[in-house]
């Protein structure tokens, strides 16, 4: 006879762990499955962490030490070939409470912090197993069957955490297959001492740095970026690229990663590190076309599975907003259990409180910045270059013919020449007023 319980959850990552812990605290017996022989084993993300949900239920997690450091400086580069144009943005006053500000965080020990906390709940959790069908019957969703022995587990509802290629939500009639603007997230782990880490980025004590490098020379012109985090003793070095790009490049993932860390400023950064662990995953980067349902009769879909990512390069948000989608989904559970309705329209809640959220508002705003980027290749491939020559242009010191210096105007005069003569000042200007309209509305 097959198993039972309320609620049985595919996935164990943060979304999948938060609504764990608040469905076991509410009373239901729930089964969390995790493919990986512990939760976070198998995940992976660039590295940044914002806190807001998860200081709302655990407010002491900084003491767990699931975290690496807290972020006081962020810094968005444009790369050429071998140069550097960043806006860097520190601020030295990011003290408790930590709610306001961002971590960079290791899944591998911030899953197991988080399911850790589910299982004190009550809830199950169920390592080395892989769930990819539901079961079925009479058209609704009734459990799950897993690649074990008496894998069968029925339940009132399955939720779907288990990533951007959710096979449980596929195999539910959700979602079809992922389009070629998912993005493909590409990280090696390095080690380095704590004592160099914190010399090397002007750090002390557990703060900590987070590098954007956008379009240009971090992926060979393409739209994408590279990232460089710091944790205690190691740095998170490695880059997104739709599929689609990955795919015109004809490169292989590693070898754009190799490229990206022997760039002469990212090498500079990196230099003396040992490489630790190497992960690739999928960012769930769709259209709201894309998107699978977010419920179905007996099922819910949170977090990645549901498409749930802020993937523009000024935040590079998704883990707190699969957290967010965690709470909503359990919440709208409960409510169901008490009516002791599980079909779609009785969790239709869920959706509807998710597109009230940060999460759907942050989600639909940012996607028209990244439409617009499509759009406008040259963001990557041209004016991370042109951008670099001008400033180049405009701080050289040049010499006159009897020996003293060049006038500044002088300069100023020949950078005009160039943003008239290889970037066209009503294409350039087009070009700003659509990403300023794509960014504000």
């Amino acid at each position: 006879m097959a198993e039972r319980c309320d609620v049985a959850i595919v996935g164990a990552g943060p979304g999948a762990s938060i609504a764990a812990y608040i469905l076991a605290k509410g009373g239901l017996e729930v089964i969390m499955f995790e493919r990986g022989d512990y939760p976070g084993s198998k995940a992976m993300f660039g590295g940044v962490l914002y806190t807001t949900v998860l200081s709302k239920y655990f407010p002491d997690f900084p003491e767990a030490n699931c975290v690496e450091r807290h972020v006081i400086e962020k810094r968005f580069s444009m790369l050429s070939e071998r140069d550097e144009l960043a806006l860097s943005f520190k601020f030295l006053d990011f003290e408790p409470p930590y709610y306001n500000h961002s971590f960079t965080a290791l899944r591998a020990v911030f899953d197991r912090y988080l399911a850790k906390k589910a299982e004190e709940a009550g809830a199950v959790l169920v390592t080395q197993t892989v769930v990819d069908e539901v079961i079925a019957s009479e058209g609704r969703v009734v459990g799950v069957r897993a690649r074990r022995e008496g894998g069968e587990v029925l339940a009132n509802v399955v939720i779907a955490a288990d990533g951007a290629n959710s096979l449980i939500a596929q195999s539910a009639g959700l979602r079809g297959e992922l389009p070629l603007s998912v993005i493909l997230g590409v990280k090696e782990v390095v080690s380095l001492p704590r004592e160099v880490i914190e010399d090397r980025f002007s750090l002390e004590g557990d703060e900590g740095a987070a590098y954007e490098y956008l379009g240009g020379g971090a992926v060979r012109g393409a739209m994408g970026a590279g990232f460089l985090y710091t944790n205690r003793d190691t740095i998170s070095v490695g880059y997104g690229i739709p599929l689609g790009a990955l795919k015109a490049l004809g490169v292989q993932p590693d070898e754009l990663l190799n490229e990206f860390k022997m760039h002469p400023v990212v090498r500079r950064l990196l230099r003396g590190t040992t490489p630790e662990e190497y992960s690739a995953h999928l960012i769930p980067e769709m259209t709201p076309h894309d998107l699978p349902h977010f419920v179905g009769d007996g099922i819910v879909v949170i977090g990645g599975a549901a498409g749930l990512v802020n993937a523009n390069p000024l935040f590079h948000e998704g883990t707190n907003m699969a957290m967010a989608s965690g709470v909503m989904a359990a919440e709208t559970i409960l409510q169901a259990h008490k009516a002791g309705n599980f079909s779609a329209k009785a969790l239709e809640s869920y959706p509807s409180r998710l597109r009230e959220s940060f999460a759907w508002q942050d989600y639909d705003r940012y996607l028209g910045l990244t439409r617009m980027a499509e759009s406008h290749p040259q963001f990557f491939n041209k004016y991370p270059y042109e951008f670099i020559k001008l400033a180049r242009k405009l701080f050289s010191v040049a010499p006159t013919d009897d020996g003293m210096q060049v006038p500044k105007r002088a300069l100023e005069l020949a950078v005009a020449d160039h943003v008239l003569a290889e970037l066209g000042l009503m294409s350039l200007g087009m070009d700003l007023l659509d990403a300023a309209k794509a960014a504000m509305f």
